[in-house]
C-alpha cells in the first residue's frame, strides 16, 4: 500500500471508511461507490453516486472523462445512476461538478486529485490502486468498494486571459495591477511603507514601490523616511477614478439586462437580467482587464483583503480572483449587442432625466420652505 502521506483525511458519521488497495482489490468485481468532494469539504456534502465493476480497471482520467463528460447524452447516462431519493440535492452536486470539469478542460483552472486518505493520484493511475473499503452497520452496507476522491480546483485565470488573447504580456499586465493597487492603499488606507523597510512583506513591496517612484507618482518624505504621494501621483489617481467613473456612467445599465425571447422585449433594472458588461466592453473596443480591474479597485473589492493586500499584491491566484468576472461573463448573439446598446443608452437617459426632474422639484420645495 502506497504510504505517501495523506493530504486529506476526512471521516463520515455512521460510515467506516479506510483507504486499502490490496484488500479492495478482493472485491473490486462488485459495484462500487464513487465519492467526490472537493478540497476541505466534508463528505456529508459530497457527491456519490454507485457505478459498476466495469469501470474499475479504467485509468482516471478516462474514467472523469466518462463520468463528468462535455456531451449530454453521456450526462444523461450518469444522471439516470443517481438516487434521487436518497438524496435530492445530487443531481445539482453534479450539474456543479460538470461545470468545473467543463471549466478544467477549456484552461480555466487546475485540478489536483487526491485519494481521501491516501496519496495523489495522476490522470494515469487506475481506479483499483486506489480504492477503499466502506462500511456501515448503520445502514446495512458490508465492505463496499469505494473511489474517494477529493478534488483540488486552482483557478488560472491570468493565464486563460492570456491564452486568449486579453493580455500581451501577462507580467506587464501584473504590473500595471501592482502599482495601482500600491497605490490605492497608500491613498485610501494611507499605508506607510518605509524606504528601508525591516518587515520582510514590507521589503518585497519595495520593487513595485520603486517603479512609481521612477514614474515620479511616489516620493520618500523627509518628514518619517516613508513613501509620500507626489502632485503627479494625485492627479494619476484622479484622472484613474475619473476614467472609472465614466465606465460606470457609461455601462452600468448593462449589469442587468432581461430579454424576453418570446416578445422580444427588452428590460433593465430587473433583477432578473444578465451581466452583459464584459461582451460590450469588447463590443466598443475597451480593454476588458482593463475596465474590470479599475471598477473592482474602486467598488471596495480591495478593502476586503485589507488585512492581507501585502502578501494578496504578490499572487498571481489573487489578481486572477480579481479579474475573474471576464471568465464568467455571460454573452448573448452578437446579432443582439447593438439593439440592447441603443435601448440601454436609451433606458439610461430616460432614468437620468427622471432623476434630474426629481432634484429640480425637491430643489424648488426647499426655495419654497426658505
Amino acid at each position: 500500500m502506497d504510504t505517501t502521506p495523506s493530504k486529506y483525511w476526512k471521516e463520515l458519521a455512521d460510515f467506516s471508511i479506510e483507504y486499502n488497495p490490496s484488500k479492495a482489490y478482493y472485491v473490486k468485481h462488485r459495484p462500487f461507490t464513487l465519492q467526490v468532494s472537493l478540497g476541505e469539504m466534508d463528505l456529508e456534502d459530497a457527491f456519490w453516486v454507485e457505478l459498476g465493476p466495469e469501470y474499475v480497471d479504467s485509468r482516471l482520467g478516462d474514467f472523469l472523462d466518462n463520468v463528468f463528460s462535455g456531451h449530454r447524452k453521456q450526462q444523461a447516462k450518469f444522471r439516470s445512476l443517481i438516487d434521487v431519493k436518497e438524496n435530492p440535492d445530487l443531481p445539482d452536486m453534479y450539474i456543479a461538478l460538470l461545470e468545473i470539469f467543463a471549466d478544467w478542460r477549456s484552461g480555466k483552472c487546475s485540478l489536483y486529485f487526491f485519494a481521501n486518505q491516501g496519496p495523489e493520484i495522476k490522470l494515469t493511475d487506475r481506479l483499483d490502486d486506489h480504492l477503499s473499503l466502506m462500511q456501515s452497520p448503520e445502514h446495512g452496507i458490508d465492505e463496499t468498494p469505494l473511489l474517494d476522491l477529493v478534488i483540488d480546483q486552482k483557478l488560472d485565470v491570468l493565464d486563460y486571459l492570456a491564452d486568449a488573447g486579453y493580455l500581451k504580456r501577462k507580467q506587464t499586465t501584473m504590473e500595471f495591477m501592482q502599482a495601482n493597487m500600491l497605490m490605492y492603499f497608500f491613498d485610501k488606507h494611507e499605508y506607510k511603507l518605509s524606504v528601508k523597510p525591516i518587515d520582510e512583506t514590507d521589503q518585497n513591496l519595495l520593487p513595485i514601490a520603486k517603479k512609481l517612484q521612477a514614474a515620479k507618482l511616489i516620493a520618500p518624505s523627509d518628514l518619517d523616511g516613508t513613501f509620500a504621494i507626489t502632485e503627479l501621483g494625485r492627479e494619476a489617481i484622479g484622472k484613474t477614478i475619473a476614467e472609472t467613473d465614466t465606465y460606470i456612467d457609461q455601462y452600468d445599465v448593462f449589469k442587468d439586462v432581461f430579454f424576453d425571447p418570446d416578445g422580444g422585449g427588452l428590460e433593465f433594472e430587473t433583477g432578473l437580467g444578465r451581466d452583459l458588461r464584459v461582451q460590450l466592453y469588447e463590443y466598443d473596443g475597451q480593454d476588458p482587464v482593463r475596465v474590470v480591474f479599475l471598477l473592482r479597485l474602486y467598488d471596495s473589492t480591495f478593502d476586503e483583503a485589507s488585512a492581507t493586500w501585502r502578501d494578496s499584491i504578490q499572487s498571481e491566484q489573487f489578481f486572477g480572483e480579481i479579474l475573474s468576472p471576464i471568465v464568467n461573463a455571460e454573452r448573448v448573439d452578437e446579432a443582439m449587442v447593438e439593439t440592447i446598446l441603443e435601448a440601454g443608452y436609451s433606458f439610461a437617459e430616460e432614468q437620468s432625466d427622471v432623476t434630474a426632474e426629481a432634484e429640480s422639484q425637491d430643489d424648488l420645495l426647499r426655495r419654497i420652505k426658505e
